[in-house]
């Protein structure tokens, strides 16, 4: 029984991208994964990190694990782990992956169950020297969601395993027109989108899905932080880093905007990967605009755009559970994974 070997690079440039991909993509990883959202991230960081880690593990030769952790001096800007108990991790932490991805995991390529656990302990054994190594207060894994074996692997291991926030999810499988999707929702719902779309149209809104651009990605920052302003996380997205960071995505990145004659009502970033439509980030100019809601045609043109495209999700990411049920989101709780001090 071979013991995987668990390796790490501080940079992609060291990285075998290939073999990465290779596992995150039979894994079914999320675009958090992908060689270019991790090059986009190293390079322009929205928060910045004093290290990264990119840990894979090695088993006859092969990469059969991945995962991507970042070291920061500031370990929970969101409060998430203070609120369960674990007040260290607001100092230095090493943490996988980082707090921009609602969805952690460990991409493994296993042949059997036994070797899955044996390469997730080895990768959980490699990460706790390599806090212990960083001098970090905390160590461990944020967004871990419900079911993953990781958790069982934490929790056998002697970690501390809470739920810290819950994840939305909205499955698309079975739905060929928006339409369709309509149809699964509650009827006040339906009724409200519909009028929405109608007062939009006579008003001379317009909807449209495009490249990124520098000089447009500028008011869907402003936007986007006039919304995190709200939740006291406008910090998260310092514009020069957006900017460059959501540039560097490349055909990953797409942007949503709402257009009245005179002005941007409504924009945002959606992130693409071969099984899902992500909703990143994005915010509005007003709550409601020629009696119809900015953000409601905003998540209608996302929602349409993912299924048109034949996306099998649209991830709506973390809170905000009133809004994302009512468009037919599923909840799905996420843990946290620290390795005891």
């Amino acid at each position: 029984m071979s013991v995987p070997q668990v390796q790490f690079v501080e940079s992609i440039d060291d990285l075998d991208t290939e073999q990465w991909q290779q596992v995150a993509a039979s894994a079914g990883a999320p675009v958090h994964y992908s060689p270019a959202y991790l090059r986009a991230y190293q390079d322009s960081p929205l928060s910045p990190y004093a290290a990264v880690r990119y840990l894979t593990a090695v088993d006859a030769g092969r990469i059969v694990a991945v995962l991507p952790c970042y070291l920061d001096k500031q370990g929970d800007p969101y409060g998430f782990l203070r609120t369960v108990g674990i007040p260290e991790a607001d100092g230095t932490a090493l943490l996988g992956h980082n707090w921009y991805c609602y969805d952690t995991c460990v991409p493994v390529l296993a042949t059997n169950t036994d070797h899955r656990d044996r390469v997730l302990a080895a990768m959980l054994d490699a990460l706790v020297e390599l806090g212990a190594r960083d001098n970090a207060r905390a160590t461990g894994l944020v967004n871990v969601a419900e079911g993953d074996p990781l958790l069982g692997a934490a929790r056998r291991m002697g970690w501390r395993v809470a739920p810290i926030v819950t994840r939305f999810q909205l499955p698309l499988q079975g739905l060929a027109t928006y339409d369709d999707y309509l149809v699964t929702l509650g009827p006040k719902t339906r009724r409200t989108i519909r009028q929405y779309l109608r007062r939009a149209a006579d008003a001379g809104v317009t909807t449209s899905v495009e490249a990124p651009r520098p000089d447009f990605l500028r008011t869907v920052c402003d936007l986007t932080r006039r919304t995190a302003a709200k939740y006291g996380s406008a910090d998260m997205y310092p514009e020069n880093a957006f900017i460059d960071f959501v540039m560097a995505l490349g055909d990953r990145a797409r942007v949503v905007r709402v257009d009245a004659r005179e002005r941007t009502l409504a924009a945002a970033v959606v992130l693409l990967d071969d099984l899902r439509l992500h909703m990143w980030v994005g915010g509005t100019s007003d709550a409601t605009v020629h009696s119809f809601s900015p953000n409601y045609l905003l998540w209608a043109t996302e929602i349409r755009t993912a299924i048109e495209a034949g996306k099998q999700w649209v991830e709506g990411g973390r809170s905000n559970r009133p809004m994302k049920e009512r468009h037919g989101m599923k909840p799905l709780p996420l843990y946290a994974c620290v390795a005891p001090g």
